[in-house]
């Protein structure tokens, strides 16, 4: 029942989460944070059951942690994402891990901001916007009608909010909070609605 959300501009990107946790019919949490930092500039959304969200989550953390320390220097935002992806497509055969999901980030070397879409298969495309869960029926049309290729970090701002005044209006599910995460060169800034 997860809505995770993104888009990205020249030198921006921004995620969005709800942050509800529910089991089955039950509400457990109305302020989970669905986007975990990576590093400085580089984030991950994702959907999915929360205990495969929580574990795959730390793994990944914990793994460029690792790199960081081993190297001397953290992996770029390309390599980042293609090592999600190994692991994803790696776990498929030994026990799957049931999320899919986003990671946005700002690449330094070649100053531009990029997102990743990811599905619990490992299916790794580079897009400019881009939806996992319910929000995809609702937001997809949103973020086609609203990007353009010069977008500016207001105008992102703006179709972001507007996904997610879809989502409460015409999605049957009650998701009255977001988180949402906006990523440039200067690190991460964090906004919530509702």
């Amino acid at each position: 029942m997860d809505s995770v959300f993104g888009i990205c501009g020249d030198d921006w990107a921004i995620v969005a989460s709800d942050s509800v946790v529910a089991y089955s019919i039950m509400k457990l949490k109305s302020n989970e944070d669905k986007i975990y930092h990576l590093d400085d500039t580089k984030v991950m959304a994702i959907a999915g059951d929360t205990c495969d969200r929580e574990r795959f989550a730390s793994y990944i953390q914990r793994s460029l942690d690792w790199y960081k320390y081993k190297n001397g220097y953290e992996l770029d935002l390309d390599a980042t994402a293609e090592f999600t992806r190994t692991e994803l497509a790696t776990a498929i055969r030994k026990g799957p891990y049931n999320v899919n999901l986003l990671i946005a980030g700002y690449d330094e070397k070649d100053e531009k901001a990029r997102l990743y879409w990811l599905d619990y298969f490992g299916t790794l495309q580079e897009v400019k916007k881009g939806a996992h869960g319910y929000a995809n029926y609702f937001t997809s049309s949103v973020l086609d009608n609203h990007y353009k290729k010069d977008m500016t970090l207001d105008e992102g701002i703006e179709c972001v909010k507007d996904c997610i005044k879809e989502l409460q209006t015409r999605f049957l599910l009650s998701q009255p909070g977001f988180v949402i995460k906006i990523i440039t060169k200067d690190g991460i800034k964090v906004e919530t609605v509702g």
